[in-house]
């Protein structure tokens, strides 16, 4: 399994926090309703972006779950190479090996189940294959 080195997750908090404030553009969120989704003040969300503390990684596997469920953020990572495999491959509990998974397929039905239990809700995926 991928383990990163403790400068491996500082630099991945560097670059996060380098694009936090177009990361909260793509969500729609202010930096307080950031914080609330990740769990973390307002304060702490300037405090990141303005470079006056660093971003620790719990607060960027926070930052991380709530983009990896906003397809526009999740494509801003993907075409700005952000974190890159190892972060991928880390999470996923891969070799090094072994290339990290970049996208989840859902099938047909699961959309459909889905889209019942919650009233027709439009769902976004991407189709199984």
């Amino acid at each position: 399994m991928v383990v990163l080195t403790e400068s491996e997750k500082k630099e991945m908090c560097r670059v996060i926090a380098d694009h936090l404030p177009k990361l909260r553009q793509l969500l729609n969120v202010t930096q307080a309703e950031l914080g609330y989704l990740c769990g973390f003040s307002r304060i702490r969300v300037s405090q990141i972006e303005t470079g006056k503390a660093p971003m620790s990684w719990s607060q960027l596997t926070s930052v991380m779950f709530v983009c990896s469920l906003n397809l526009r953020a999740k494509e801003y990572f993907y075409a700005n190479n952000l974190l890159g495999p190892r972060f991928l491959q880390f999470i996923q509990r891969k070799d090094e090996n072994i290339p990290p998974d970049v996208n989840v397929n859902v099938r047909p039905e699961f959309i459909q189940m889905y889209q019942q239990m919650v009233g027709k809700m439009p769902v976004t995926a991407y189709p199984y294959s």
